[in-house]
């Protein structure tokens, strides 16, 4: 039996990209990434700690569910994602929606370039649809700092921060 999960697919990946590029145009990698996962699992937010001063975000994030089943252990299926999350980064890199020397650096700069219109219909469709968890996902885990203790990597688990520069 086949079971689709938009979090294993390249061209869902692409979409999540340029939808919050288009939000966020330069980040980290790792920054995209994150987004990237939780924009695929919304209700996973309840997991993360976030900061005091969020306590409206966080009563908002609560009510977010996953439209399709949520991961049996975040961890894994964020691990299980980089792979295609690179590749599909990596494709928009070589196609100059994202510049090719900040990406080799490991920074997402989203070009000028112009998307087709259809696509960007898709994408402003999805966002007025999906208000609430991308305010959640671009507004509230966006905005934090990536490193050290409180940022991003510590706050969600997911990646290490022990040994980012400071």
């Amino acid at each position: 039996m086949l079971i689709y999960h938009p979090a294993y697919d390249a061209y869902h990946c692409v979409f999540r990209a340029l939808l919050i590029t288009q939000l966020i145009p330069k980040m980290e990698l790792s920054r995209l990434r994150i987004l990237d996962f939780f924009l695929c699992f919304p209700g996973e937010i309840r997991n993360v700690r976030l900061p005091q001063q969020q306590n409206e975000a966080r009563r908002e994030a609560k009510s977010l569910v996953n439209e399709y089943h949520g991961p049996v252990n975040m961890h894994h299926a964020f691990r299980d994602m980089q792979h295609l999350q690179h590749a599909a980064f990596r494709s928009l890199a070589a196609s100059g929606l994202f510049d090719p020397n900040e990406f080799e650096r490991g920074v997402v700069s989203r070009t000028s370039a112009n998307i087709p219109d259809e696509l960007s219909g898709t994408i402003s469709a999805a966002r007025a649809r999906d208000k609430v968890a991308i305010r959640c996902v671009i507004d509230m885990l966006g905005s934090m700092s990536l490193n050290g203790i409180d940022g991003l990597k510590d706050r969600t688990g997911l990646m290490e921060h022990r040994y980012d520069a400071a």
